[in-house]
């Protein structure tokens, strides 16, 4: 046992013997081949530097370090440091451990474009219609719209939402309401096509506030939406709505 754990002493101190040597012999081999030359410091990637990083995430990060080279080997846009106007610029692509830093490997990043413009203080949300749920396709962007829901009701003794969305059923009371009184289409369709839908609708994306996209989307998920063209006279007004039971009450 005792001459076992010798043994593996031994080739353990052997071991790293032999890689001293080795870095010693890189590094002479270094030097010889500066020797008699003018040394220049260039950035090298230490380790992986990804597409999208700054230089100077990258430097701070370690992922970058400095080496000496000849001066003649040296292309004329080797990064011999990181300097504050290039730590903003991004890596356009991945630099592997190991390749020498060059300029031409940053740039400024590009603005990143929602390509969509939405007013102030809104964000967009999505739909899917179908025609008659589009005044007959008629709603276009830039159109101002009010949206209306139909569904079941709870019970009979109220006008809550089942939950259930639009059950055809004699027993159910079925209501219609002004879910929101006034907003924006901004576009028809997907990007560069104007039919772009999941199924049988079209997709309508509107402008809204945080309030009127939550409305929206619960009720696209638990209700039936039909859309209505406002005009510049137009009026409409947020109430309890009509049920199957007043449907056909003389209208106010």
């Amino acid at each position: 046992m005792r001459r076992r754990l010798l043994t593996i002493g031994l080739t353990l101190l052997l071991a790293a013997v032999g890689t001293t040597a080795v870095l010693l012999y890189v590094r002479a081999a270094d030097a010889r081949a500066l020797a008699g030359k003018r040394a220049v410091s260039v950035v090298v990637a230490d380790k992986r530097v990804s597409t999208g990083t700054t230089a100077g995430s990258a430097n701070q990060s370690g992922l970058l370090r400095l080496e000496k080279m000849p001066a003649e080997s040296v292309p004329a846009n080797a990064l011999g440091k990181i300097d504050a106007d290039l730590a903003g610029l991004v890596a356009t692509a991945d630099i592997q451990p190991g390749q020498l830093v060059l300029k031409s490997m940053f740039a400024a990043a590009k603005p990143v474009s929602v390509g969509l413009p939405i007013p102030d203080g809104k964000i967009a949300v999505s739909v899917e219609l179908s025609a008659p749920q589009r005044v007959a396709g008629y709603v276009k962007a830039g159109s101002r719209i009010a949206v209306f829901d139909t569904y079941s009701a709870l019970d009979e003794q109220t006008r809550t939402p089942s939950g259930a969305g639009l059950e055809k059923q004699p027993e159910r009371n079925q209501v219609t309401r002004l879910l929101l009184p006034k907003v924006e289409v901004l576009a028809i369709g997907g990007p560069g096509n104007a039919k772009a839908s999941s199924g049988e609708g079209v997709l309508v994306t509107v402008a809204a506030t945080q309030s009127e996209a939550e409305r929206l989307i619960q009720r696209a998920q638990f209700g039936t939406l039909h859309l209505a063209l406002l005009g510049d006279s137009s009026q409409v007004t947020e109430g309890a709505g009509t049920d199957s039971k007043s449907v056909f009450q003389p209208a106010k």
